[in-house]
């Protein structure tokens, strides 16, 4: 027909193109589960910044209780550090044989303690540095096998009894102190223990009550546990 060969086949847009093209037409939408609401948003950056902050304090160790170690000085208020003697070096022989991988304790400290210009050794001073994350579980079991050893009382087949349960002052953990010992040979016993270190101290004289050991126990402990 005339003039046919010179009409052209529409070229219409389709698909994104329409939509692109005709921008009164009303657009659709995304679907719902394209869309993510606000609060998921701020949920989700909650998450991330609680995750990351968790992440700071493990590496950095933020928020956790202080470390102490055992430093046992020439003189602790009026007692003064006694040369070794038998007692001292074999307790710190005896402690260094707990030093293993399949045992908490990392460090040990011994040292004798008496009056200022005496001379004569009236305290044991005793300390172990590790990890204990349960105090009182600490302390039943040193108490109940005698720092480490295998039997059921103190190294030397001692009883131990009227142990009791002491405040253990701004440091925390657990203090108990008890009797070593027969009613003619006692010795007086306290013995702290927290997350990094416990320790001992024995009165060899049999004169200082439980009670009063503890409250010298306080004094000790202060003096000793250094903050790494």
């Amino acid at each position: 027909m005339p003039g046919m060969e010179n009409q052209q086949p529409s070229e219409r847009p389709t698909g994104l193109q329409a939509i692109w093209a005709n921008t009164l037409e009303p657009v659709a939408p995304l679907p719902r589960y394209r869309t993510v609401p606000r609060k998921a948003w701020i949920a989700g950056g909650v998450v991330v910044a609680l995750f990351a902050a968790l992440t700071v304090a493990a590496v950095t160790g933020a928020g956790a209780p202080p470390s102490h170690r055992i430093v046992l000085a020439d003189r602790i208020g009026d007692q003064e550090r006694t040369p070794d003697d038998k007692v001292v070096t074999t307790e710190r022989a005896r402690l260094h044989r707990a030093l293993t991988a399949l045992r908490p304790y990392r460090d040990v400290s011994v040292a004798g303690y008496g009056p200022a210009g005496s001379g004569r050794r009236s305290l044991l001073v005793a300390g172990m540095t590790g990890s204990f994350p349960d105090a009182r579980g600490e302390l039943d079991r040193q108490f109940g096998a005698g720092w480490g050893s295998d039997v059921s009382r103190w190294p030397d087949n001692e009883p131990i009894r009227e142990r009791q349960d002491h405040p253990a002052g701004p440091l925390g953990g657990a203090l108990d102190c008890a009797v070593l010992g027969d009613s003619a040979t006692s010795r007086t016993i306290c013995i702290w223990a927290d997350g990094t270190t416990v320790g001992a101290v024995i009165d060899g004289t049999g004169e200082t009550r439980p009670d009063d050991l503890a409250k010298r126990a306080l004094e000790i402990r202060t003096a000793v546990e250094v903050e790494v």
